[in-house]
Formats: structure tokens, C-alpha cells, sequence
């Protein structure tokens, strides 16, 4: 049973020096005429976590889907009920400022597009006879993003050792070859080791 418990704390021990936040969030699209949702996950390691300045990176997975009524029209044909779903891996590079239990944080992202999919309805026409209609999907290259990302939170103790982690944060990812942008809202809940 010692022995078992010694492991355990080794374990733990170890993983704390790599990653000592993990949190799972839900996103939401802000200012876009399209609808916008999405989630996400993330494994972080907080440096200097109990001082008052303290600094935040790891990696984060986050899924966006944006849909809209139309597209582009061409010459003999139009889209609708355009859907982009996209996943992005997100490196954060943020600073952190404690205030006993709450904390204001200040700094971007750095993105890499993984898998991304647009899929729409295209509406074909020629000189009056009958439309036709096809769904059609495309494969979405994003590639490389970057963008700022605020947030403020509070850290619940739990017990000696663990802590609750609620951060509501507001960004944008700038993506440079598909050209949009992306602003979000997400609230992040998890757990950060002490």
C-alpha cells in the first residue's frame, strides 16, 4: 500500500511539472452576421501560479462551426446554407495577474488549422430550364492563425491540492490563407494542480 501511494505521488509530481491545468470550453461567436458555436480542450502549465504575475502556455483543441444563408453567386449558379467546421490546434501565450482568487489574463494565440470542411448547397440554372440543386463539400485548409485573447477567472480550492478553474475569455484567431477572422466568447471550466 506504501509503495502504491509513494508511485501515485511520483505520478502526480511529474505531471504537474508539465501540465498543471486542464479545462474543456464551450465557444460561442460574437459579432459575425453567421451563427457560430463550438468547444474545445486544453492542457496548460501556469508558471509561477501562487505569485501575482504569472504566465500561461500549452495546447488547446478548439472546434469552431459557422453557417450562413449564402455565398458567392456566379454567372449560372448560387450557394446556400454554407456550413465551415474547422478544427484548430492553438499554442497560448498569456500572461496572468492574480488577485487572491480571481485572475485577469492578457496576451494571443498562435494556431495551426488541422482538419476543416465547408459544405454547401449549390443552385444551377440555365436559360429557363429547371434548377438543380447538389450539395457539395470542399476540404478546408485554414493553416496558421494568430490573434489576442482576454480573459478574467477565479480559482475555487477544492481541496490541498486542486483547485476549480472557471474562465469566461474573449479572442480572435486571424487566419492568413483562408482570409477571415474569427472572434469568440468561451467559458472554460476545469481543474488547476497546486
Amino acid at each position: 500500500m506504501f509503495l502504491s501511494n509513494v508511485f501515485a505521488q511520483e505520478k502526480e509530481q511529474k505531471l504537474k511539472n508539465v501540465f498543471n491545468e486542464f479545462h474543456v470550453s464551450v465557444n460561442h461567436g460574437i459579432g459575425s452576421s453567421r451563427e457560430f458555436f463550438g468547444g474545445g480542450l486544453g492542457i496548460n502549465r501556469v508558471f509561477g501560479s501562487e505569485k501575482i504575475i504569472a504566465f500561461r502556455t500549452g495546447l488547446d483543441f478548439q472546434f469552431f462551426h459557422t453557417w450562413g444563408n449564402s455565398g458567392d453567386p456566379a454567372h449560372y449558379s448560387s450557394i446556400s446554407n454554407v456550413h465551415y467546421s474547422y478544427l484548430d490546434l492553438t499554442i497560448p501565450v498569456v500572461l496572468r495577474i492574480n488577485i487572491g482568487m480571481t485572475f485577469i489574463e492578457l496576451g494571443g494565440n498562435l494556431g495551426l488549422g488541422i482538419l476543416g470542411q465547408k459544405r454547401y448547397t449549390q443552385h444551377t440554372s440555365f436559360d429557363n430550364q429547371a434548377s438543380t440543386e447538389i450539395i457539395k463539400k470542399e476540404s478546408l485548409n485554414q493553416g496558421f492563425s494568430v490573434g489576442p485573447v482576454f480573459g478574467v477567472g477565479v480559482l475555487i480550492p477544492m481541496n490541498e491540492k486542486l483547485d476549480l478553474l472557471i474562465r469566461p475569455d474573449v479572442g480572435a484567431s486571424i487566419y492568413f490563407k483562408e482570409e477571415f477572422t474569427n472572434v469568440y466568447a468561451r467559458l472554460c471550466i476545469g481543474i488547476h494542480l497546486k
